[in-house]
């Protein structure tokens, strides 16, 4: 049997698929969007070979990252396409296809309820805490929720997070990351845990730090707190607090790799109107409060408002007003 010619509508399509697919794993621009769109409503078979090709270039995700640095190393010295995809640090993490998808989940009514620990992704994600709270695990990044009606708590098993917690005095957020405690009521931090010490920077607001059972200085945006281990060698020495200031470039470097990506993990439309408030300073506002809980998976651009805002509009019919100061409005359609 001949195969079939390069330039046959087949193999054009799979082409066209294959390419869409590509640029949805790096994010679609707001025209990109729009193109995109109005390619799959050109013909239902457009969306047939999107799916095709989604789940074929999903599959690349469960490559080892032992065995995918070497490919893509290879790959890098043939300036192939993955050259491109290098940010991503490993195969695997340049290939998960970007997707989007909505469902709705319970919202646990009793107040002690407990979720099992978050497991280590292969990836960076955005999950939701049970009161809103938004956490981005960094790869191998796991916590576990225990809140209370009295507390928040989380515990930081390993990795690193970081924390855009939901304002609520009367219910503390207190994050352990081994013998160092983070208590805040409404701010955003990152915690990193490592082998020999825990690294603390505050990206909004204040929270205060505990060592063992010592207060510690509150910490103030801008600052980095790091906790260093005693040595093997001197078990019984106390483990050393360095508070120190930190500017806004070295912070977009040791964050880096929260961006740009989000996996939206559950998160509602109103925790992700304000994450995409926090990274591009313009308001999403809802204006029709059984939007505010829908819940969506996937993962988008946090910088890009204007191309999420698109995509709502086309797939849930969504009305989609633009102010003159950049603020956005959503409503359902009359």
């Amino acid at each position: 049997m001949s195969s079939p010619s390069p330039d046959s509508p087949a193999n054009t399509l799979r082409t066209t698929a294959a390419r869409w697919t590509v640029r949805r794993d790096r994010g679609l621009s707001a025209t990109e969007s729009i193109d995109y769109e109005l390619w799959l409503a050109a013909d239902p078979r457009h969306a047939a070979a999107m799916q095709r090709t989604s789940a074929a270039w999903s599959l690349l995700d469960r490559i080892p990252e032992s065995a995918a640095a070497p490919v893509l190393a290879a790959a890098t010295r043939r300036r192939s396409f993955w050259r491109r995809t290098t940010a991503f640090g490993s195969l695997a993490a340049a290939a998960l296809a970007v997707g989007l998808f909505v469902w709705s989940r319970p919202t646990p009514a009793d107040p002690a309820f407990s979720v099992p620990a978050l497991s280590a992704p292969t990836t960076p994600r955005l999950v939701t805490l049970s009161d809103g709270t938004l956490v981005q695990l960094n790869t191998g990044g796991e916590v576990i929720e225990r809140f209370t009606a009295a507390t928040r708590h989380v515990t930081l098993t390993s990795g690193e997070a970081h924390f855009a917690v939901t304002k609520n005095p009367a219910r503390p957020f207190i994050v352990q990351a081994g013998s160092l405690q983070v208590r805040a009521v409404g701010t955003a931090f990152n915690i990193n845990l490592q082998s020999a010490a825990v690294d603390v920077i505050v990206t909004e607001g204040r929270v205060q730090l505990t060592t063992g059972t010592t207060d510690a200085p509150a910490l103030d945006a801008g600052e980095r707190a790091t906790l260093r281990r005693a040595p093997a060698a001197s078990p019984a020495a106390e483990p050393v607090l360095v508070v120190a200031r930190i500017d806004a470039a070295a912070i977009a470097q040791t964050l880096a790799w929260r961006e740009p990506l989000l996996r939206l993990g559950g998160a509602t439309l109103a925790e992700l109107a304000a994450e995409f408030e926090r990274a591009t300073g313009r308001r999403l506002v809802l204006a029709d409060p059984a939007l505010a809980e829908l819940r969506f998976g996937g993962r988008f651009r946090a910088d890009d408002i204007d191309g999420f805002t698109h995509l709502l509009a086309t797939t849930l019919g969504l009305d989609v007003e633009r102010a003159a100061d950049g603020t956005i409005v959503l409503r359902k359609k009359n």
